[in-house]
């Protein structure tokens, strides 16, 4: 994946760990989350960067979400796909629980993201995901990274 994506994937990150949760719309895991971001936000993380990836580069990506991590089969997770990377901006939230993961994932592979025993994947709905409380949430995180670095995030209308 490109240095300029893999970037602008970082200062997402980066964003969304500098808001309080009482800055987002109370109906995304952004804001009703109990221990704040990243933990219990990687589903809404996941379609936001992929909401991202498409208005940004044009790149369709895979919604994946994991079940069964471990000993623990109620254990879940989410993360995107795009162009044969694995992306995953909160799967950290597991290092609580004696895993060593990065904040910001972007690889071909993966062991954590293969050890879970139930995979299910579906194609984002750029469309719906348009309508929801998300598009918001981007609408935030590209306006704290564009007073931060002007000529970064291009503005979308």
């Amino acid at each position: 994946m490109k240095d300029s994506i893999v970037m602008d994937i970082r200062k997402i990150r980066d964003a969304l760990e500098s808001f309080d949760k009482s800055d987002f719309h109370y109906k995304t895991s952004f804001y009703m989350c109990l221990d704040g971001f990243p933990s219990g936000c990687c589903g809404d993380t996941s379609n936001l960067l992929g909401l991202f990836l498409k208005n940004a580069y044009g790149k369709d990506s895979m919604y994946i979400s994991g079940k069964g991590l471990g000993n623990n089969r109620e254990k879940s997770h989410a993360w995107l796909l795009c162009d044969g990377y694995i992306i995953d901006i909160t799967a950290d939230q597991f290092n609580s629980i004696g895993y060593n993961l990065d904040n910001v994932i972007v690889s071909t592979s993966s062991d954590f993201h293969e050890s879970f025993s139930r995979i299910d994947k579906h194609e984002i709905n750029y469309d719906s995901l348009c309508n929801t409380p998300i598009s918001n949430v981007l609408h935030k995180v590209n306006e704290r990274i564009r007073n931060l670095t002007p000529a970064i995030f291009p503005k979308h209308s």
